[in-house]
């Protein structure tokens, strides 16, 4: 046998507010926690594409100067331009390639954070010991204006977000080009 009870009597229907509340205040705070999750890793996504966008910048010029048996100039103008300029013979510039990083990546150097692991320098966001022009020889090195050897380090990222910083160095005999993140506590490639 089955007993019924009266409408409202042994159960409700439906749901006390205090119940949607709680509903609420957990959903709101999965989503809160997605999105933080979710701008870290566009931050990251977005620091590496400004990051190779430098590095194909300073690849092209390597192979154009080695191809073309010219020198080959990198020229990064603050706050996000960088352009590959050829030196033609016996006078005058070709401009190869220009490109601007995007997302508000800038040439930055983040005050607190250390030099990257190669120790090429970090006294400003684009550190080649001084040189005034910087450019790629025929033998694929990487020179100053005078002819000489130099190594380097470019430093990018979005003012106000350390988590964006990007570092490149490059070895200026052989013209190893090295890629660095920071990760919040170290420079890792």
């Amino acid at each position: 046998m089955f007993r019924r009870f009266p409408s409202g009597a042994g159960h409700d229907d439906g749901f006390t507010m205090l119940e949607i509340l709680a509903v609420i205040v957990v959903a709101v705070s999965l989503l809160s926690i997605g999105l933080g999750g979710f701008s870290l890793a566009l931050d990251t996504v977005r620091g590496d594409a400004s990051m190779n966008k430098v590095l194909w910048q300073l690849k092209l010029a390597r192979e154009a100067a080695i191809n073309q048996r010219r020198s080959v100039e990198v020229r990064f103008t603050p706050p996000n331009f960088v352009a590959v300029v050829r030196r033609d013979i016996p006078n005058g510039e070709t401009v190869l390639s220009t490109t601007v990083l995007e997302h508000q990546t800038t040439f930055v150097l983040f005050p607190d954070l250390p030099d990257t692991p190669d120790r090429f320098g970090a006294s400003a966001a684009i550190d080649f010991g001084g040189a005034d022009a910087i450019m790629f020889n025929a033998e694929g090195q990487l020179v100053d204006e005078t002819g000489n050897i130099v190594n380097g380090s470019i430093f990018i990222g979005r003012i106000g977000s350390p988590m964006t910083a990007r570092a490149l160095t490059v070895f200026g005999p052989t013209s190893t080009i090295r890629t660095y993140r920071w990760n919040g506590t170290e420079w890792r490639n």
